[in-house]
């Protein structure tokens, strides 16, 4: 468990890479509207907790494929409103006093210093716990072991986390930054409608992230970027791989071409990992999420990565007199995976108002800036930053300008949604093969 007043792994400093320019880079964007509707688009009920049927929520009560908890599947054409298993902590609860709010999270996805300030705001202690992949998380929060105030998670865990009871319903009267600050297009998002159970946290691209001084990688000249990964036996053992089964197994579906990143077919699952063992064989793949590490350190040199890696890289991680130039990232601009985090409340939380409180902080536009310009790296939807004039400013290197996700690229991308609880089982077991393999 890491402390938030600790020192952690990376700097809290920018370090002098770039020619900063002074100031915020923000826009004077107008709040929109929160709705305020429980079923704006097509009305998706399920039946009530303990029913019969499908599922421990019941039997949906629209057709078409459910999760593992009988929930209906959220697509862009068919948004979901989850159902409201409990009420949410009242507008006239008093914040809680003393002790700790406790955060579960990926490491190194939250500015310390931003923690700090939040804790001595509140007058309590924030304390992370940190887990490595969605799936270890959901595990071991379905244990029932753990007990945190706030969870990060994806949009494809939500359904999931609210069938297992893992999170409880937001009252949006207590984070009002959310219709202030946040894209409009994230205030009632397909897959919460409402929203219920989530606020957005960034956005982000998943592409491919390398050091050009060491290999010779230019997307624009192959046909198929994705391919180069199994051409890449000069670089054995600096190759590598995100470790999670939706991305890794995502990268080899797009490899051969397949254009549904949720796919539930057997066939395409067993080809993609076929083709992970193949690439192991072929580079020795290292499979992690440390990239927003190990690329700036130059002990990996080609890497499956996330868009804010490069830029968390940079911030903390490139060594000292190493230009921020040897790093570069490209994305596959249709069909690639473009999406969005999220956090939510826990259905245990023992300071919920606290945590309400500290969604509606970091959705706090100033807050939000330091986030991710001086530490994580990865754009927040904050509608009054504007990420292209931070590159222009040189504020972050203009050589990875490609990592912005402008509102046109999220609302085209693709995006890895949560599955049938058959699919689940396959993408889990494909997923397994490889990496017990």
């Amino acid at each position: 468990m890491n402390e938030a007043s600790g020192s952690g792994s990376r700097g809290l400093s920018r370090r002098a890479l770039l020619a900063r320019a002074g100031g915020l880079a923000l826009t004077a964007g107008g709040a929109a509207a929160l709705s305020g509707c429980e079923n704006t688009t097509t009305p998706v009920s399920v039946a009530s907790a303990g029913g019969g049927g499908k599922g421990i929520l019941g039997d949906p009560t629209a057709g078409g494929p459910v999760d593992a908890s009988g929930i209906p599947l959220a697509r862009r054409d068919y948004p979901v409103t989850l159902p409201r298993l409990t009420d949410p902590v009242k507008s006239s609860a008093k914040p809680e006093t003393g002790g700790e709010l406790r955060i579960y999270n990926y490491s190194d996805y939250l500015n310390p210093a931003v923690l700090k300030k939040f804790g001595k705001q509140e007058g309590v202690e924030v304390k992370v716990t940190t887990f490595d992949t969605l799936d270890e998380a959901f595990s071991k929060l379905s244990a029932g072991q753990l007990k945190f105030d706030v969870i990060f998670t994806s949009p494809d865990q939500l359904s999931r986390l609210v069938g297992r009871r893992l999170i409880q319903p937001l009252n949006f009267e207590l984070i009002p930054n959310l219709a202030a600050n946040a894209w409009p297009e994230l205030h009632d998002p397909f897959y919460d409608r409402g929203p219920r159970y989530s606020v957005p946290y960034t956005v982000y691209t998943t592409g491919i992230g390398w050091r050009n001084d060491h290999v010779s990688f230019d997307p624009g000249k192959f046909e198929n970027p994705w391919e180069e990964f199994w051409k890449a036996d000069q670089y054995r053992g600096r190759v590598g791989i995100l470790d999670d089964a939706r991305e890794a197994l995502g990268l080899a579906l797009m490899r051969r071409g397949v254009a549904d990143i949720n796919t539930e077919k057997p066939d395409q699952l067993q080809q993609a990992t076929k083709d992970l063992q193949d690439l192991d064989e072929r580079v020795r793949v290292k499979v992690t999420i440390s990239q927003y590490e190990t690329l700036p350190a130059g002990r990996m040199w080609l890497h499956q990565a996330w868009s804010g890696d490069l830029i968390g890289g940079v911030i903390s991680y490139l060594p000292k007199g190493t230009p921020a130039t040897v790093l570069s990232y490209w994305f596959q601009p249709t069909g690639g995976p473009i999406f969005n985090d999220c956090i939510s409340v826990a259905a245990n939380a023992e300071k919920p108002v606290i945590a309400h409180r500290f969604l509606n902080y970091l959705l706090d536009n100033d807050v939000a800036y330091e986030n991710f310009v001086d530490y994580v790296g990865y754009q927040p939807p904050i509608t009054a930053i504007d990420a292209d004039k931070l590159f222009n400013d040189q504020i972050l290197p203009p050589n990875l300008r490609n990592t912005v996700v402008s509102h046109e690229d999220y609302a085209n991308g693709n995006a890895y949604l949560t599955l049938s609880s058959d699919g689940q089982r396959l993408w889990d077991r494909s997923w397994a093969t490889f990496r017990n393999g």
